[in-house]
């Protein structure tokens, strides 16, 4: 299948590779030229613009965006609806606001092209090996292109949540998890550490991700992020991430006091940098290669 893909970032890029294993044939864009050039030598077709990206494509033509939730979201859509005709279809895959995307799904609508909102989980190690999705949108549309979500997921690891706005906010539901999961692994961490015994993280992790109840694909980072040389070096603080924002949201949506927590534990790590708020960081740094302080 041939498509437009717009965001070469870790997420992207590799999301790229992953589609021409399978054989389709993205055309990429990107504001660094480096990342085109980069990935049109792995046998993706080059676009330099918005408007190169819809010439290269033929009706109906479908286009992934997978760049920063908000304004850049908005911007690029706005770029391409001039070239674009009835019939065209727009894939968001990244951490939009689903009332957001309920809005751009109604305003495409109107002049005849469609919108799918799509939740996209996994980390850089997903996107190039097998993702989860969720989505949302008309399932006519979901059905015209679930082709690519089956090549870009594991086996069962995308599904039809919905009506527009479904996909991103069963995934904006998953983030409020995985900050409760992150928050629980650290505070954990932490007990350990403080406790008169003083067992080894490493082996205490190294353990933990093999066999236990709380085996996941979180404590293997954990436990793989303890072995990396910046280990001794990064801060005890979480930046705050693109999802922060909506997690407050979220939290007034309905009762997830988990989520409440886990939060205002990475707001703490900001003024007072701790064990914790390293061990989040670190997570955070394993899986989606999201930016940590040093010490």
């Amino acid at each position: 299948m041939k498509l437009g893909f717009i965001g070469l970032g870790k997420m992207g890029e590799n999301m790229v590779l992953n589609l021409l294993s399978k054989k389709h044939k993205p055309v990429v864009y990107d504001i660094s030229k480096s990342q085109i050039k980069k990935l049109s030598r792995r046998g993706a077709i080059p676009a330099y613009s918005l408007q190169e990206v819809v010439e290269k494509l033929s009706s109906p033509r479908i286009i992934w965006l997978m760049i920063p939730a908000g304004k850049p979201v908005d911007e690029a859509i706005a770029g391409i609806v001039p070239h674009l005709e009835k019939g065209d279809i727009f894939i968001d895959g990244g951490n939009s606001y689903f009332k957001d995307s309920i809005k751009r799904h109604d305003s495409l609508k109107k002049c005849g092209v469609r919108y799918l909102d799509c939740g996209t989980s996994g980390g850089i190690t997903g996107a190039r090996n097998g993702a989860c999705m969720m989505v949302g949108g008309e399932k006519e549309i979901f059905k015209k292109t679930e082709k690519l979500f089956k090549d870009m997921c594991v086996k069962d690891g995308y599904g039809y949540m919905g009506e527009s706005g479904a996909g991103h906010f069963v995934k904006m539901v998953h983030n409020g998890i995985e900050y409760g999961m992150m928050g629980a692994l650290a505070e954990g961490m932490n007990a350990i550490k403080k406790s008169k015994f003083k067992s080894d993280l490493k082996e205490v992790t190294k353990v933990y991700a093999h066999g236990s109840i709380i085996e996941s694909r979180l404590t293997t980072w954990m436990q793989e992020g303890m072995k990396r040389p910046y280990f001794s070096k990064i801060s005890g603080s979480v930046p705050k991430g693109e999802t922060e924002g909506e997690m407050e949201n979220l939290e007034k949506l309905a009762p997830m006091k988990v989520l409440e927590q886990a939060r205002k534990l990475r707001v703490k790590s900001r003024a007072s940098p701790s064990l914790i708020g390293k061990l989040i960081a670190v997570m955070r740094n394993e899986f989606g290669g999201h930016k940590f302080k040093k010490k």
